[in-house]
């Protein structure tokens, strides 16, 4: 498990370092498109079509981080009112469907990416869009990790003797 908590901080460090230089680009180049419109009624033609790929990797990372910091979208109502043993094995069921569902959907995810590499799909720039919308596998993937990690943490503790819980 070593492995994967290792692997686990290295993600998180790259991933916030990407949220920090994609934020940065958004809302510079956001604010370029908004004063490029207002003030010289033009814009650059390429702005809104990279905004929205800055948005979809922001989400990504985002989602990523969150997860990672249990910070994600749950409903634990449960929780509140089983033991701390039923708890875990909550946590046991919750962690592994959300791990099946988020390896079916870097499957789902994988496809897509695949079609638009074979379709040879191209944005500006002449930028390959599998290439923009690879976050889309790999945010998931990061994910599932996360869910992968959590779920051997919660058998972790499932397995181990009673200490006073």
């Amino acid at each position: 498990m070593g492995l994967l908590h290792w692997l686990d901080h290295w993600l998180a460090s790259l991933e916030r370092a990407l949220v920090v230089l994609l934020l940065t680009a958004l809302l510079g180049l956001g604010l370029l498109q908004v004063i490029e419109r207002n003030v010289l009624a033009s814009g650059l033609f390429w702005a809104d079509e990279l905004l929205q790929h800055l948005v979809l990797w922001l989400g990504f990372l985002g989602a990523s981080l969150a997860t990672r910091e249990h910070r994600h979208l749950s409903i634990d109502v449960l929780s509140h009112f089983l033991p701390t043993r039923w708890q875990l094995w909550l946590g046991l069921l919750v962690n592994t469907v959300a791990l099946v569902l988020c390896m079916l959907l870097v499957q789902a995810a994988w496809g897509l990416v695949r079609s638009e590499y074979t379709a040879g799909t191209m944005l500006t720039f002449g930028i390959p869009a599998w290439l923009a919308q690879s976050i889309i596998p790999l945010g998931f993937g990061s994910i599932t990790l996360r869910f992968a990690l959590r779920l051997a943490e919660t058998l972790a503790r499932l397995v181990q003797p009673e200490s006073g819980v």
